[in-house]
């Protein structure tokens, strides 16, 4: 909504003037096309978007650009116009790669980011700053919340359990990767190899498969109320999706897989209500904006902090009727727990955190 009331004061301003968006992922150029139709009335006929999917022959007045694109895209995009250069995440573009698409002649710049950092380097402020500015404003939840700009909202931790065969494959890699580590001290090969056994013993607990069907059971106590489901691989949120149809919820899926038009669709009608439960997988971390969802059931998630912010923050945005958020984080590791229980003294005072357990003969209803 700022990035739009700026447009606005562009448009004013510059007459004749062009927008770039640049987003990192097509399911955000999804989700501005969408809102700048929706939320700012603009004709379909004024918006161009430029991906691998999507190449227009010419810009039009307001282009969605994904950042990979926009690399080699967005020079000829700004030639011979005053351009209003907008980035969304704007993190994502401190690569040295995704920074050529920062280059150029501009009448006005803007960067959003509710995490503007980089969690491995120094891009942002070697790289985004520079060519956009130095951050103007920062708020936090904690923040927020005093203001009453988010809506309260509680956290429940569910663990879940690994079938029998998952822990000991998940055991068996942590035994491997405590040899690694052991030998990287001395020995690059080993380190590299650790990497590769930390990263297969990540997938075994992201695909544990209880966190389906609990999930699910989640999904059916709070029936009717707008709910969002992350998960961390298609083929995962594909299952859940199909056996909540199965049970007869109003639900439908959202991820890259999906042609561009059905995706839109899909996230067009779960905005306007015409399906209570949304179910995606890292494909709608980032920028969803549906105030009206009340329930998030993260069934599966990464160690990023960046991720987990945002993830909250599909929810936490205030609608009428909506007096609450409620957030369920589905656990299995030790490594989960910690990051969880840090998490909750940082909101101390903002959110009750609750902890449960998944029980056995609910996992398998």
């Amino acid at each position: 909504m700022f990035a739009f009331l700026c447009m606005g004061v562009f448009a004013h301003e510059y007459t004749d003037g062009r927008f770039i968006i640049l987003v990192p992922t097509i399911t955000l150029l999804d989700q501005w096309y969408v809102s700048l139709q929706e939320d700012f009335g603009v004709p379909q006929e004024d918006i161009a978007c430029f991906s691998s999917e999507e190449k227009p022959e010419k810009p039009a007045r307001i282009n969605i650009v994904v950042i990979n694109s926009g690399r080699s895209l967005v020079k000829k995009i700004s030639f011979g116009a005053s351009c209003f250069l907008i980035v969304d995440e704007c993190h994502r573009a401190g690569s040295p790669e995704n920074a050529k698409a920062l280059s150029g002649k501009f009448a006005a710049a803007l960067g959003l980011s509710a995490t503007p950092e980089r969690e491995y380097d120094e891009g942002f402020q070697h790289r985004v700053v520079p060519a956009l500015g130095p951050v103007i404003f920062e708020y936090d939840y904690v923040q927020a919340f005093k203001d009453k700009v988010i809506t309260p909202f509680d956290l429940v931790n569910v663990h879940v359990d690994f079938l029998p065969h998952e822990s000991e494959e998940y055991n068996k890699l942590t035994r491997h990767a405590a040899i690694l580590y052991r030998k990287s001290k001395t020995d690059s090969a080993a380190e590299s190899a650790l990497k590769r056994v930390l990263q297969k013993r990540a997938g075994v607990a992201a695909q544990a498969r209880m966190r389906i069907p609990v999930a699910v059971k989640i999904t059916e106590e709070h029936r009717g109320i707008r709910t969002i489901i992350f998960h961390e691989r298609v083929s995962s949120a594909t299952s859940l999706y199909a056996i909540l149809k199965e049970r007869n919820h109003s639900a439908t899926i959202y991820h890259s897989k999906i042609a561009p038009h059905w995706r839109r669709d899909n996230l067009r009608l779960f905005r306007q209500g015409a399906f209570d439960v949304l179910v995606s997988c890292r494909a709608l971390d980032e920028g969803m904006n549906v105030p009206e969802t009340a329930i998030a059931i993260i069934a599966s998630s990464t160690a990023s902090h960046r991720q987990r912010i945002q993830r909250l923050g599909r929810v936490l945005r205030p609608s009428r009727g909506k007096d609450k958020a409620l957030i369920y984080t589905l656990f299995i590791t030790e490594q989960e727990k910690k990051r969880l229980a840090t998490e909750e003294g940082r909101l101390e005072g903002v959110a009750s955190v609750l902890w449960a357990t998944a029980k056995r003969q609910e996992q398998h209803g």
